[in-house]
């Protein structure tokens, strides 16, 4: 699988592969259509009970699920960002102010 697949776009190919719509899982489910198209958006992940019962109607494993997501969230943990001193000096003089991810505090 690339480094590109998220958990959401897994969960929409695999419903695709078999041949069901967002309803039609969400059914399989006992969840709403919405909870499948938010995971499959990327606005959540489901709870662990969810989690199970999407493996098993996907039919794939919930450790399969758990290594999408941990590959998701590495990804994510390892995105750098790159913005030379110019830029920097651009952006604050327009007002901007610049924050470091690694020097970001909850406010």
């Amino acid at each position: 699988m690339g480094s590109e697949v998220t958990f959401g776009r897994f969960i929409a190919i695999r419903r695709r592969h078999l041949q069901l719509t967002q309803a039609e899982l969400a059914d399989k489910m006992g969840v709403s259509k919405s909870a499948i198209a938010k995971w499959e958006t990327g606005g959540g992940l489901p709870d662990r009970n969810n989690l199970r019962k999407l493996s098993e109607a996907m039919n794939v494993s919930v450790d399969d699920l758990h290594q999408v997501i941990e590959h998701e969230d590495t990804n994510k943990r390892n995105l750098q960002v790159n913005i030379t001193p110019e830029v920097i000096a651009m952006l604050e003089s327009y007002g901007y102010k610049v924050i470091s991810p690694d020097n970001q505090k909850e406010e």
